[in-house]
């Protein structure tokens, strides 16, 4: 009934704009219909058919660029907000929007400018404070991003998504009892959240306090609806607290519960590397490459196993494919040219030994 509805309201409002072409407001509710329903293309047409007789009209602009931010056309955006915005009307939003445009293409010094420019009419603006934390963050200034992340959590205590930014950045800054606060804090407000609890648990296990980690891992598994992040997080951690065995199982339900998502696979095979179990090791590597055959990373560390094994003959093979992968990676080459030089060797060494 809703749609029968709307196309009877777009065949009036196309006839009104039919009869009164310069009627401005008929365009705009056509234009909100179409948006509701995600006709993008046909907002583009509507707003662009509007501004061509009313070229200033700060709604059609504004929502316009919108509409191009979404769907990630940020020069477009840019132009329009900026179009906007010289129009004269100190709006937040449009300043605002223009500093995610521009953070989008990774223009730091415009984007900043922008949301200084929000900042300047709205101090109090939680989500512009966000949005600057977001840019230092990026440029990976962690110290920066952490002051602007914190007043944010000034202006807004309630919302978890204001710890969880600066805790972000503190586990960066490798202040993890600081980061394990905030992550708390987030957890706190929202107790049910298997992300927050996983965020928690990794930074109680970066400080040692590794039981309350552990419960915290296995009700995030337990609570989760995608719990393959639990799982893994849970199984590096219980790896470095050398309980092989617990993560021998959790890898192995992780992989169960999602075979053809290959970071568990290369994790268990990390592990059994570690304790030199090297065919186990490489029976998960190839097991990966049969689910991604164009991984160089695992070509890598089934080269760097082969390696282990002192079989340098399938190391070469491997590497070989690595690099055919990935031929502008310098540090891979020049790994295997070692390798293959050390094979020479060791066969001239041979024929040596038996002249």
């Amino acid at each position: 009934m809703k749609k029968i509805d709307d196309k009877e309201i777009i065949k009036k409002l196309i006839k009104e704009i039919v009869d009164n072409p310069y009627e401005s407001v008929n365009y705009l509710k056509l234009a909100n219909i179409y948006l509701k329903n995600n006709e993008y293309d046909l907002v583009i047409n509507v707003y662009n058919s509007l501004l061509e007789f009313e070229p200033e009209n700060f709604i059609a602009l504004t929502n316009l660029g919108s509409v191009y931010f979404y769907k990630s056309d940020y020069h477009n955006a840019i132009n329009l907000y900026s179009r906007a915005a010289n129009l004269g009307v100190d709006n937040v939003s449009v300043y605002y929007n223009l500093g995610n445009a521009y953070a989008e293409i990774g223009d730091f010094k415009q984007a900043n400018y922008n949301y200084l420019k929000a900042l300047s009419i709205d101090k109090n603006n939680y989500q512009i404070y966000n949005a600057i934390g977001l840019l230092y963050q990026d440029q990976q200034n962690y110290d920066e991003a952490l002051i602007y992340y914190e007043k944010a959590i000034m202006l807004n205590d309630k919302l978890p998504e204001n710890y969880i930014n600066a805790a972000l950045v503190l586990r960066q800054l490798y202040r993890y009892a600081e980061a394990g606060e905030y992550f708390k804090k987030a957890l706190d407000l929202q107790p049910n959240n298997e992300n927050y609890m996983v965020y928690y648990a990794n930074s109680l296990a970066a400080q040692g306090k590794v039981e309350k980690s552990n419960v915290l891992f296995e009700r995030a598994i337990k609570l989760s609806k995608n719990s393959y992040q639990a799982l893994l997080c849970y199984g590096i951690s219980l790896v470095e607290q050398e309980n092989i065995e617990k993560a021998l199982e959790i890898y192995t339900n992780a992989i169960a519960l999602y075979p053809d998502l290959s970071n568990a696979y290369i994790l268990l095979g990390n592990m059994y590397s570690n304790i030199q179990k090297y065919d186990e090791a490489i029976e998960q590597y190839k097991k990966v490459l049969e689910l991604e055959p164009a991984n160089s990373n695992v070509f890598t560390l089934l080269g760097n196993t082969y390696v282990m094994q002192k079989d340098l003959r399938s190391a070469i093979s491997v590497y070989k494919q690595a690099v055919d992968i990935n031929p502008d990676n310098d540090e891979l080459k020049l790994i295997y040219l070692e390798i293959v030089q050390e094979y020479i060797n060791n066969k001239n060494n041979e024929g040596e030994d038996a002249a």
